[in-house]
């Protein structure tokens, strides 16, 4: 177990943000300076996980390796878990959601990490975000990298702004219920 007092933020990140902290070289001192949880299904997939700029990653993405040092942490959300989160959507907005965006909402959700924040750069996995009523434990990429002191410059879907922005989209989609299974409050 990764002791929680070493590191000042528990992070839950999904794949796109693994990617573009080995694309931006910063995955080393984000791990150094940061409790990192990765979810179980991005974890066992990290060998397929592709770079939009590079195609698939030059260096090896060992998430299971960092695991088994204690350098990340693995959770799982069970199917039935995440079964139960998906039902809460319509499917058209569900088959938006990747796997591990929705494990990674499924803990949030179930409060199975209580203290973690999702850094994502996807916009639905953000207004899932909201449409659970979890803003709070949203980050962007930006915002995280700036905690641990390291500005760089990154593509649109890291920003505070679009972060934010997609925020506001969510939660405008939980007052009117567009996308949710549930239409009644």
């Amino acid at each position: 177990m990764i002791a929680r007092t070493m590191k000042p933020k528990c992070v839950l990140l999904d794949a796109n943000i693994v990617i573009r902290a080995h694309e931006i070289s910063v995955w080393e001192k984000l791990i150094e300076k940061v409790q990192i949880i990765i979810p179980s299904s991005v974890v066992h997939e990290a060998h397929s996980l592709f770079s939009d700029e590079q195609g698939r990653l030059p260096e090896a993405i060992d998430l299971k390796k960092l695991v088994t040092e204690q350098k990340i942490e693995e959770l799982s959300a069970s199917v039935e878990e995440s079964a139960a989160f998906l039902s809460q959507f319509e499917l058209l907005f569900q088959k938006g959601l990747h796997e591990g965006e929705t494990e990674a909402l499924s803990l949030i959700y179930l409060n199975k990490a209580p203290d973690a924040f999702f850094c994502t750069g996807d916009a639905i996995a953000i207004h899932a975000l909201a449409m659970i009523n979890k803003s709070e434990q949203g980050i962007s990429f930006e915002s995280l990298l700036k905690t641990i002191g390291l500005q760089r410059s990154l593509s649109w879907e890291c920003t505070e702004e679009f972060f934010h922005r997609e925020l506001e989209k969510g939660k405008i989609k939980l007052i009117t219920r567009e996308g949710l299974a549930n239409k009644k409050l």
